[in-house]
């Protein structure tokens, strides 16, 4: 079993009591045990073996210590390690924490104006009280450790946004995660003891990976599958699907000119995006059967076990624009659709039956 170098793990092990001992990610990388143990190996071929010994260790250490050794290896990461490695152990202690911070957090209630009719929501309000109920019953001891793994888990972001990014096994590993996730949506956004960057971690859950999208162009019985890979949402599909479109008109039956977009985060929907739902025996059976843009590509139904899209080429559609949503979450992310081929005639009737 590989081991980290003593001097590391004397100072990971040092009590954690008081603020002052809670590094911050710039401290930690200046102590220097960390700073000569990253120089050592963050350009040679024993970066795998300290992300092995690091898993090793997680369990034992403090968790906001664990989140710093997580956070170094992240850097390792980002620099050649294998993003498999620590994955699923750096999961597990965010859940663990998410687990045990959840009694605390909570939304605050909408306060409503005194001329407003509307209730205060109940349940809102009793899990707010809940939650500040049991922050004040904290002894202050209590309240630092809270606080120490308030403060681990939005280190722990950093690492995990860094692997699930690299390496697709990881964001499916996060995707299956219910319970994680289960926590992330209910904490990300809560004001009793907020997190900075949990969202982020939100948002990566909600990219799609799919290796073979099948779009479906019913008016010249046309389709294609593609690869799609780091996909924030329907529009941010919708987007890149548009300029591949255009790219293989011809191929494609494409009749419409090339649309016109005013900068790369705005667009509007060449076609009317449809789910599979709509088309039933070759035929168009329920024009509201829309793909909602805001929503995760994963989400639109699937036929003969692939995600399936329809883009129907059409004046007789309403103007669907949007703004915002195909920005890059990490600098790995890569989102792209490419053309794995073309489907015949046939092949486009099977998937509208």
């Amino acid at each position: 079993m590989p081991m980290l170098p003593s001097d590391l793990l004397a100072t990971l092990r040092l009590p954690v009591l008081q603020d002052a001992d809670l590094d911050t990610q710039a401290s930690f990388f200046k102590r220097p045990e960390v700073r000569g143990l990253y120089f050592e190996v963050v350009e040679g071929s024993a970066k795998d073996e300290v992300l092995r010994a690091a898993v090793a260790q997680l369990g034992d250490l403090h968790p906001h210590r664990a989140a710093l050794l997580a956070v170094f290896c992240g850097a390792l990461v980002e620099n050649g390690a294998d993003p498999q490695l620590m994955f699923d152990a750096v999961r597990q202690l965010a859940g663990r924490l998410l687990a045990s911070l959840a009694p605390y957090c909570a939304a605050q209630p909408y306060e409503p104006d005194e001329d407003e009719d509307e209730p205060q929501d109940a349940e809102v309000l009793a899990a707010w009280q809940a939650a500040e109920a049991a922050l004040a019953s904290l002894s202050p001891q209590a309240r630092f450790e809270v606080d120490a793994h308030q403060r681990a888990v939005d280190l722990l972001v950093l690492p995990l946004m860094t692997m699930v990014v690299r390496d697709v096994r990881n964001h499916q590993s996060l995707v299956a995660d219910e319970g994680l996730l289960a926590h992330v949506e209910a904490m990300y956004a809560n004001d009793s003891l907020p997190f900075e960057a949990l969202h982020f971690l939100r948002a990566a859950a909600l990219l799609s990976y799919e290796d073979e999208l099948v779009v479906l162009l019913p008016t010249s019985r046309a389709g294609m599958v593609v690869r799609a890979q780091g996909i924030n949402n329907s529009f941010h599909a919708f987007s890149l699907l548009q300029d591949l479109m255009e790219t293989h008109a011809q191929t494609l039956g494409i009749r419409q000119p090339p649309r016109t977009r005013r900068d790369g985060d705005s667009d509007a929907a060449a076609f009317l995006w449809l789910q599979a739902t709509a088309f039933a025996k070759g035929e168009l059976v329920d024009r509201m059967a829309w793909s909602w843009g805001e929503g995760t590509l994963r989400e639109n139904a699937r036929r003969q076990g692939r995600l399936v899209l329809v883009a129907l080429e059409t004046d007789d559609k309403p103007a669907r624009g949007w703004n915002g949503f195909t920005h890059v979450l990490h600098a790995e992310q890569n989102p792209q659709v490419s053309l794995v081929h073309f489907l015949t005639p046939d092949e486009v009737a099977a998937y509208l039956a």
